[in-house]
């Protein structure tokens, strides 16, 4: 590994921190303490100059005047001060031997030139004492492993993903917006302003990550454009990237918001797709293709199968899947006689979509069948499967995917975090609908076997075609295995 990969390991796994701005009345500063109670990371300091009476503690951490009379070395700090405080700050770091300095502050580059210079100031003084800066304007790091976080109540259990960010907001929504889906992480990044360390650093720095499978990116724009083009083009881990400021209302809000300059998105496109980055367009669609690129089925070709239980969602899934180069798959004879002992009358004829009626879907044994059939066709190399909700029969599906290990969207079309307790006993019983509480992790579950849960046959369909793009499309295909 480089110098900067270790650089940046140094600091995920500092063994010490200290928070500047957390103060008895409470304020941002204590909420970012309390992120690392909750973590339980080994060893926190509070220093607050105005403190000065010995033995004070706020929410059970000691309160100091300053680094040094801690007594002991501190290999992190987090700034969350007025930014007229933060040049002193880095200053008294770099005399104490602080490896690094995640400043929360706003206040600097997205306000102008007079920013800008007081950011250059920051960067010459962490030079100075060769110590490394993140952000300012940003959340900063979340690492459930070493106990890093970003705020309080996150997960405290990791996964496969590692995520950067420009925008600490949107690090923050996705973190907890993927606890209900069952995503854990293995690294969040929030770099804000980026004045050094930035998104490059930390993009490289995931591609050697052994607990990083596949990384998602919030950006508003990147600083070194050619250094990035190297950079996706030689990772092999999936990378799906949120391009923002596409407009140019949107770019205008990005350069006040981060400083950055956005540049063509025509261009941006061009670049991902040559590259075989995913590129989304917002949140949901974010969590859509990370539970695809969890644990992805290798596939070579893209001929679908759609399953439906009613007949329109079945027709609107086969506008998606061509809407989304997807070929709809012609099965075999022998599929097509077996569908026909299973499929009652009044269902669809045997061809794809294949729409097993309503009355079906609440035979348990005709929908297993079904499911068998059409996934074990040779034609077949991936499958869209409309569900009016998920119920406890998604069992049946990992039990096929053993079998048949090909890629596998389910669209749930009421949401699947929503809690059945407003629907009446009848409705509970037809559906047997899960309990809200295990759906995380029976969502888990579905996507490291392959199968993805998305809430409109538009994103299943654009999953399914990522998945074959990523292994035939742009030479990807290795992919580590959570």
């Amino acid at each position: 590994m480089n110098d900067l990969f270790s650089e940046i390991d140094d600091i995920f796994h500092s063994n010490s921190l200290a928070i500047y701005g957390v103060s008895r009345k409470g304020g941002l500063g204590n909420i970012l303490l309390q992120g690392f109670i909750d973590q339980k990371f080994p060893k926190i300091f509070i220093i607050n100059p105005k403190i000065t009476e010995s033995n004070v503690k706020i929410l059970g951490i000691p309160v100091f005047s300053d680094l040094k009379s801690i007594g002991e070395p501190v290999d992190l700090v987090i700034c969350s001060v007025h930014p007229k405080y933060v040049k002193d700050i880095i200053i008294e770091c770099g005399e104490n031997g602080v490896k690094a300095v995640i400043i929360f502050s706003a206040g600097f580059g997205e306000k102008g030139e007079e920013g800008k210079k007081a950011e250059e100031e920051l960067i010459e003084i962490a030079r100075k004492y060769r110590m490394r800066l993140v952000g300012p304007n940003c959340m900063g790091f979340y690492c459930p492993e070493t106990g890093l976080s970003f705020f309080p109540a996150l997960s405290t259990e990791s996964g496969p993903l590692g995520f950067i960010s420009q925008s600490g907001s949107i690090a923050n929504i996705l973190a907890f917006c993927s606890m209900l889906k069952g995503i854990n992480f293995s690294k969040s990044i929030s770099y804000g302003n980026g004045i050094d360390l930035g998104f490059n650093d930390f993009l490289e720095y995931l591609s050697d990550d052994p607990k990083t499978n596949l990384i998602g990116c919030y950006i508003e724009g990147v600083k070194d454009g050619r250094r990035f083009i190297e950079l996706v083009k030689k990772i092999k881990k999936p990378i799906i990237i949120w391009k923002v400021g596409v407009t140019p209302a949107g770019e205008k809000a990005a350069h006040s918001h981060t400083g950055s300059l956005c540049g063509n998105d025509k261009l941006w496109n061009n670049i991902f797709n040559q590259y075989g980055v995913i590129r989304v367009y917002n949140l949901e669609e974010m969590i859509s293709m990370i539970q695809a690129f969890i644990n992805p089925m290798p596939v070579r070709a893209c001929r679908i199968a759609i399953i439906s239980g009613p007949g329109g969602p079945a027709v609107s899934s086969a506008d998606a899947c061509e809407m989304n180069n997807l070929k709809l798959a012609d099965l075999t004879k022998e599929s097509k006689m077996k569908l026909k002992e299973y499929i009652p009358e009044f269902g669809s004829s045997m061809s794809n979509p294949i729409d097993i009626s309503l009355q079906a879907t609440f035979d348990p044994i005709l929908e297993k069948k079904t499911y068998e059939i059409v996934g074990k066709d040779p034609n077949v190399d991936m499958m869209l499967i409309y569900l009016t909700m998920l119920t406890p029969r998604y069992k049946d599906l990992i039990n096929l995917q053993e079998e048949i290990s090909k890629p596998i969207a389910l669209v749930s079309a009421i949401d699947v975090n929503v809690s059945s307790d407003s629907f009446s006993n009848t409705v509970k019983r037809s559906f047997i609908q899960l309990r809200a509480k295990k759906v995380p992790g029976i969502i888990k579950n579905l996507n490291q076997s392959g199968i993805s849960v998305h809430p409109n046959e538009y994103l299943a369909a654009k999953a399914l075609y990522n998945i074959y793009q990523f292994y035939n499309k742009c030479g990807k295909s290795t992919l580590l295995k959570q």
